[in-house]
């Protein structure tokens, strides 16, 4: 991949993590009345993560596997939290229609676009692994396909199972 093309990606995945903070800065602000409350600065700091350090990882060949692994980590936790959150605002009584345009959906595409636009790079470093991406079952290795398929799984089965337990206990 030419140079310019790749700058033009990396460049593209700080602005999805600017988009992304500006909207978590708009539904979660970190002042209310006053306070600075420190649980809402979380979306915001993987937000600056993901502008700053992984924008910086992702400009060399030797630190783009860090970048993808970081970039994979925060989409796979940013969609696991914003489903958690869509689904604890959703009640029986509510269309389906309602429930999907009030859910954070739209929000969890944008980031599945950003892991894209980041594995994208990362494939653009390392371009003999390509042809091994979907060859999972028998060639389970670091950042391939079902790599990344499997630790999504795996992180919201104990994500789930901790809710579920955690509810249960408090």
């Amino acid at each position: 991949m030419d140079k310019h093309v790749r700058n033009n990606l990396i460049f593209t995945l700080f602005l999805i993590s600017l988009g992304g903070l500006t909207i978590h800065l708009l539904v979660h602000p970190p002042v209310v009345k006053g306070n600075i409350e420190w649980v809402r600065m979380i979306p915001s700091l993987a937000d600056l993560v993901t502008m700053f350090l992984i924008t910086l990882l992702f400009l060399k060949k030797e630190t783009a596997p860090w970048a993808e692994l970081l970039t994979g980590l925060t989409v796979i936790f940013g969609i696991l939290l914003m489903s958690r959150y869509s689904l604890s605002q959703w009640h029986p009584d509510m269309p389906i229609s309602v429930a999907l345009l009030n859910s954070t959906l739209a929000n969890s595409i944008i980031l599945f676009g950003k892991f894209m636009v980041g594995k994208t790079i990362f494939e653009s470093y390392y371009p003999e692994r390509v042809p091994n991406n979907w060859k999972w079952p028998t060639t389970i290795r670091f950042l391939y396909n079902g790599w990344w398929v499997i630790h999504f799984v795996l992180i919201s089965l104990v994500y789930s199972i901790g809710f579920i337990f955690l509810k249960k206990i408090l």
